[in-house]
């Protein structure tokens, strides 16, 4: 908002001459006349009469600004793209106050909450788009999105007249891809130089890389031989003839050791009725009716992510006499519960299939049964 602008609210003690007062309500304001600690009355704009015993009541009057005004949201680094990429976006908001009420009394903080409902729009969108979206269409889908989804701030006593998105960027400050996505320095760096591509090449065809010319160089053996000798070394070296650029060898690589899978004993009565299955293959046995997930240790499953809610979401067992089924319910977190890439909505549960994939935050798991 701008710094000359008048502020939102304003309280006045109006004067009085035997008990009574005259006040003039300006055009573009509502008053609130407030007695006692509650509202007695409300003013539209002219001249307006009150009465109060001295030393008994204690009158206030209240104004509240009611035309359009400008509010300038910016994020630094808050949002994620459907990519897992995290998003800047600057933008502004035109708003008006159509509950004087609601907004000067019921609310302490209303322009933090109406912020508040704006960014949790904002990032509902967002996580729906790729890079690719948000840099050729994003500015009209965002401000689309906003103005079809007004409902949240309408509650809060404003109504959006229109948004303006001013600028999509991209964070580049080292440390921050890092931090919200766990990962080491090398691997923020390619992760920087991926987006970097996606950004460069967004609504441009792709196009083949030259080919690079090498020359293998192999030391320690007879080159007509089909064989080693005996006692001799190999060292292959990939020398990629290109500008001035000294050879690298290549590192020697490990065999993976490839774990052998978990055997259920079937005489001890234990049964997987179902799990979940994160990306990276860590499991989650469902085993408990009530099956929390969140970044709160009382969870059952505990989530090391920044973007997760404390009390994320829940899945619960319902059995009947023909099978038994597990519900999801999303419990009303900021970054929201994506099943199939569909965001549930809020403390309303969803039927799980066998397959669906579930995402919280950056993490991604598969529900099998």
């Amino acid at each position: 908002m701008s710094t000359n602008s008048p502020p939102l609210i304003e309280t006045v003690t109006p004067e009085r001459w035997v008990g009574w007062s005259m006040e003039f309500i300006e055009a573009g304001y509502t008053g609130l006349l407030v007695k006692n600690g509650r509202m007695v009355r409300k003013w539209q704009p002219g001249r307006h009469f009150s009465f109060a015993l001295p030393l008994l009541e204690q009158c206030q009057l209240i104004l509240v600004d009611t035309k359009i005004r400008n509010l300038e949201i910016v994020s630094h680094g808050d949002f994620l793209s459907q990519d897992q990429y995290l998003i800047n976006v600057s933008l502004n908001v035109m708003y008006q106050v159509v509950d004087a009420k609601r907004v000067a009394l019921e609310l302490s903080d209303p322009i933090s909450a109406l912020v508040s409902a704006v960014k949790d729009t904002l990032g509902d969108v967002i996580g729906q788009m790729r890079v690719e979206q948000l840099t050729t269409q994003g500015r009209a889908q965002i401000r689309q999105h906003i103005l079809n989804n007004t409902d949240v701030s309408y509650s809060l006593g404003f109504a959006l007249e229109d948004v303006r998105v001013n600028d999509i960027s991209f964070p580049q400050n080292r440390g921050i891809i890092r931090q919200v996505e766990g990962m080491s320095a090398r691997q923020e760096a390619e992760h920087q130089a991926a987006l970097k591509v996606q950004i460069a090449q967004a609504g441009r065809p792709e196009r083949e890389s030259p080919p690079v010319q090498q020359v293998n160089i192999i030391s320690g053996r007879n080159p007509n031989s089909s064989e080693p000798a005996l006692g001799a070394t190999l060292e292959a070296t990939s020398v990629a003839i290109e500008g001035k650029s000294s050879p690298q060898a290549s590192l020697p690589t490990r065999d993976t050791v490839v774990l052998a899978p978990t055997v259920f004993d079937p005489d001890s009565g234990t049964t997987v009725i179902a799990r979940l299955v994160k990306d990276s293959g860590a499991i989650a046995i469902l085993s408990t009716r009530a099956f929390t997930i969140g970044r709160e240790p009382s969870n059952t499953l505990i989530l090391d992510d920044a973007l997760s809610s404390r009390y994320h979401a829940r899945i619960e067992q319902v059995t009947d006499p023909q099978e038994t089924r597990y519900l999801l319910m999303d419990l009303g977190s900021s970054n929201g519960t994506f099943v199939n890439g569909q965001r549930l909505i809020p403390n309303q549960p969803l039927l799980l299939n066998s397959g669906d994939v579930i995402r919280i935050g950056r993490q991604t798991w598969t529900f099998e049964i």
